[in-house]
């Protein structure tokens, strides 16, 4: 739990309000990072980005991969043909179940997926250099509370 105290809404605002504007937000945010990563040198669409990030944690199998990100194993199939081509992910068969195509980052996937994270979080930074200490300390008050409500990603 966070050490940080929730503060409470002010009167009428509801959770449906609540929920409405942090959708908004998310979509800016995630928006901008994606307008970002398409003048990188690694530009992709944010399917593979979801790839590479999932296969950062761990290998996993095409049908793993396909509930992950919430669409067919044809289409997660075609991601990671892509992402092969480029070099940054390979596969590969279980020799426990032959039936069953793993996906697993290249040592470049590796380098890839840690120079794109690193680019986002410097361009999220420079979003929010604009913020005065005390908006810093509130954002970051806010997403403690977050953190605590919302599940994890894995």
């Amino acid at each position: 739990m966070s050490t940080r105290a929730a503060s409470q809404p002010p009167a009428g605002v509801t959770s449906s309000a609540l929920a409405h504007d942090l959708l908004h937000v998310t979509m800016q945010m995630m928006r901008s990072i994606a307008k970002e990563m398409r003048r990188s040198p690694h530009a992709m669409a944010p399917a593979q980005v979801a790839s590479l990030m999932r296969l950062k944690q761990a290998p996993a199998a095409m049908s793993e991969l396909a509930r992950h990100l919430g669409v067919s194993v044809p289409t997660v199939s075609k991601s990671i043909d892509v992402l092969a081509d480029r070099g940054w992910v390979e596969r590969w068969v279980d020799p426990s179940n032959r039936r069953q195509t793993i996906a697993r980052l290249t040592p470049e996937g590796r380098r890839v997926t840690a120079a794109m994270k690193r680019q986002s979080e410097k361009h999220v930074a420079a979003l929010l250099a604009a913020l005065t200490p005390r908006q810093r300390a509130q954002v970051m008050a806010t997403l403690d509370v977050l953190k605590d409500v919302l599940p994890p990603l894995a």
